[in-house]
């Protein structure tokens, strides 16, 4: 990992989102949205158990716990754009200095899973691979009953936004396990960075995580220290949505630093859901007719 100087704000929080309260159309948790759809890019939804990721991180304890050899099987090539499978520790760069990053994850195709039928996967993805398909279609519900909230908001059809985004279009969608050990830092002064700063070029992002570490770029320059919540998603959108509607919708910049609290050298595993338009989205802004719908709602 490397070390860097950084100045963290650690008493602010994310909004929080009710999903129950989205699906009723509570017009309160829809404004709620909408503005953290438009500043920050980021928010704690509360799910409940209506989608549970304790499977999810069962499963990437057994994949990860597989020798390297065998992971290495399965390693993402990048050939055409694709990026499906294992990526071992070290393989990206965590600076612009070139430090090698500090997380192995595995991307598993939405496409392969319940569209294609691949059959490219270790013996522990193939065992719970049903679980994988539930776990795959409850993250889309729950993105599409935002995007369809944000069309609205936006003046648009109710399904503009959906629409792009069909679960059984072709796609780049994936479920991403990662893992990252992290160990403790005795220098108040400094950050250990495990992935670098970055944005999801995709359209929604569902993440769950069991151990703090994750920091968002607030407007003012500083870090945003961003805990997990129990039966709460982190939600972040992509550069797509900041593509498509012209601006108007947020993408931010984060990262993954190791914690300050830790004691002893601990694992951090994340679950995360990438949503994106679907492979035929000729991805050019909606400008015009966003901008025009955006600019009449609030005048």
């Amino acid at each position: 990992m490397t070390s860097i100087a950084t100045e963290l704000v650690s008493d602010k929080s994310l909004v929080i989102i009710d999903y129950n309260r989205l699906i009723e159309r509570n017009p309160t948790e829809i404004k709620k949205l909408f503005d953290a759809s438009t500043k920050l890019g980021f928010f704690y939804l509360k799910l409940g158990d209506q989608l549970d990721p304790c499977s999810m991180f069962t499963l990437a304890e057994k994949v990860f716990a597989l020798p390297l050899d065998t992971k290495n099987e399965y390693a993402m090539d990048g050939k055409n754009g694709v990026y499906f499978g294992y990526k071992a520790v070290g393989s990206t760069y965590a600076d612009r200095k070139g430090t090698p990053d500090a997380i192995e994850f595995w991307n598993i195709s939405k496409d392969e899973i319940l569209v294609q039928d691949g059959t490219k996967f270790p013996q522990a993805i193939l065992d719970v691979k049903n679980i994988i398909q539930n776990y795959m279609i409850k993250s889309h519900e729950i993105i599409l009953v935002i995007l369809e909230i944000l069309s609205i908001h936006l003046g648009l059809n109710s399904q503009t936004l959906p629409n792009l985004h069909r679960l059984m279009q072709p796609s780049g969608d994936q479920l991403r396990l990662t893992k990252s050990t992290m160990y403790p830092n005795d220098d108040q002064y400094s950050t250990d960075i495990a992935l670098g700063a970055h944005t999801d070029f995709g359209s929604v992002t569902i993440l769950f995580n069991r151990l703090g570490g994750l920091q968002v770029l607030a407007s003012d320059g500083k870090w945003l220290d961003i805990e997990p919540l129990p039966e709460h998603a982190i939600v972040n959108l992509g550069d797509a949505m900041v593509k498509l509607t012209g601006g108007i919708l947020k993408s931010n910049i984060h990262r993954v630093i190791t914690t300050s609290d830790l004691t002893e050298s601990t694992d951090r595993y994340s679950i995360i859901y990438f949503s994106r338009p679907q492979n035929n989205v000729q991805m050019k802004s909606l400008y015009m007719m966003v901008k025009m719908n955006y600019m009449m709602n609030i005048y």
